[in-house]
């Protein structure tokens, strides 16, 4: 049973039945993520051999005072375009041996006598003038030899990470011809448990820069992120008993929302911003999903059945909910409804348990974490929702459960205790690439955010 179904069951005060079986079910036929699987999109047009030639310092006498920020850009750097997906990076053993200062410095010729063909080269330079950090970064064209654009990029001294991800995020955005923003400069909330209390924390996609967002004291669960990443919404006990808190992400002013008096848990944002739909005891002692607009004006129970109701998720476009019930016999399962409770569908048959549904910003898949009938653990699992094919992501030994989309959907967040305590982990979608981001406290419930607005070339 999956933590969400565990606080369920604690704060209703109710039992739950036990799942009779006339019969002896077989585990279901799963496939697992082998590439034919699996294919993350967008895809490039071609395959882009990236070469991520490391920064340089502007003037040679400020080499020793820039040598950590160089060594830091260039790490940061590489890290962001490989996790991206879209690129095969060409090892930098291979590069020719001398610095790029200037776009004279290319030897074209030494590049092309490489045993393979490097479709583009990142290189630039770095200065530190008055506290002030300036790259000067470009990209080039190894095929047409010219320089295909570049970017200069302004900084505090302690921004030098910020000032990478920056610059992923461009040859991301324009090496895809825009079917990607990349994703190195977005945020992840998640709650931490660093003592006593368990707080909301929010980071950078790669584990850098946490940072507590609330600071009551108490335990706080279950964050879901506004439209553009302007509200944070999630359940905290600051009172005593669980209620929905709402929060502008930009100034930290809490949105008026109303304490129902009752067991209230996992609230998600429309789309659109407008409306929160959220899981609310009723009086039969259950719980139903309830849809309101943001300060909790007009609210309408969606579900209204005698079961266990939770987790909801919007689809993209903000027309259809995916949520999890144990309406089905006893065990939770996933199903989706329209935004108005009506035209309800059960997404997977196979029995077991599963939760936390995840809808994919193209509304093509849901995520979920799922333990199989005999199976012991909780693991990722994708279905597409057109054909009803699901697919296992994770095989760990432990137990993978919480699973959140990056806003290209090329990359999922989740928690696990493969290593003891639960921390976040991020993969790309085919599951390669796995890294675990969190190592302090217990971190559960990752909730990737949007895109900020993009800043434009200074």
């Amino acid at each position: 049973m999956s933590f969400r179904k565990i606080l369920l069951f604690a704060l209703l005060l109710s039992c739950a039945l036990p799942v009779l079986r006339t019969q002896e079910q077989s585990p279901p036929t799963i496939r697992t993520n082998s590439s034919d699987d699996i294919i993350l999109r967008p895809i490039p047009g071609e395959v882009i051999i990236l070469a991520a030639a490391d920064v340089q310092p502007a003037s040679a006498e400020k080499s020793g005072e820039l040598a950590e920020a160089i060594k830091t850009f260039n790490q940061v750097l590489w890290d962001d375009l490989s996790f991206s997906g879209f690129f095969t990076m060409a090892g930098k053993s291979f590069y020719p041996p001398y610095p790029i200062v200037r776009a004279e410095d290319i030897k074209y010729e030494d590049w092309s006598a490489l045993p393979f063909k490097v479709t583009y080269l990142t290189a630039g330079t770095l200065d530190l003038n008055g506290g002030v950090l300036r790259a000067e970064l470009r990209i080039f064209d190894m095929k047409q030899h010219v320089m295909s654009f570049g970017q200069r990029i302004g900084g505090d001294t302690d921004q030098v990470r910020a000032v990478a991800h920056r610059w992923a995020d461009e040859i991301v955005y324009r090496l895809t011809a825009g079917t990607s923003m990349g994703i190195a400069r977005t945020k992840i909330a998640y709650s931490s448990r660093r003592g006593n209390a368990k707080e909301i924390y929010v980071m950078d996609y790669d584990g850098y820069n946490q940072q507590a967002f609330t600071h009551n004291g108490s335990n706080n669960l279950f964050p879901n992120w506004g439209a553009e990443n302007s509200h944070l919404a999630f359940v905290s006990f600051r009172t005593g008993k669980p209620e929905i808190n709402i929060y502008s992400y930009k100034d930290g002013s809490r949105v008026a929302f109303p304490m129902f008096n009752t067991f209230a848990s996992t609230p998600a944002i429309s789309p659109d911003g407008a409306r929160v739909v959220f899981s609310l005891r009723t009086p039969r002692g259950d719980a139903d999903l309830f849809v309101s607009n943001l300060d909790g004006s007009d609210r309408r129970n969606i579900t209204n059945n005698p079961a266990i109701d939770t987790s909801p998720t919007w689809a993209p476009s903000g027309r259809q909910i995916a949520f999890a019930s144990d309406r089905a016999g006893g065990s939770s399962q996933i199903f989706i409804c329209d935004s108005d409770g009506s035209n309800v569908q059960r997404i997977m048959k196979e029995g077991g348990d599963a939760d936390s549904p995840a809808w994919s910003p193209d509304g093509k898949w849901l995520a979920f974490h799922w333990k199989p009938h005999l199976s012991t653990n909780y693991d990722i699992y994708i279905a597409e929702i057109g054909s009803g094919k699901i697919r296992q992501l994770t095989n760990s030994g432990g137990s993978d459960e919480s699973p959140a989309w990056s806003p290209d959907g090329r990359h999922i967040a989740f928690q696990s205790n493969r290593n003891g305590t639960p921390q976040i982990y991020i993969m790309l979608l085919d599951g390669s690439q796995l890294r675990m981001i969190t190592s302090q406290g217990s971190n559960t419930s990752p909730a990737w955010g949007g895109y900020f607005r993009r800043e434009s070339d200074n």
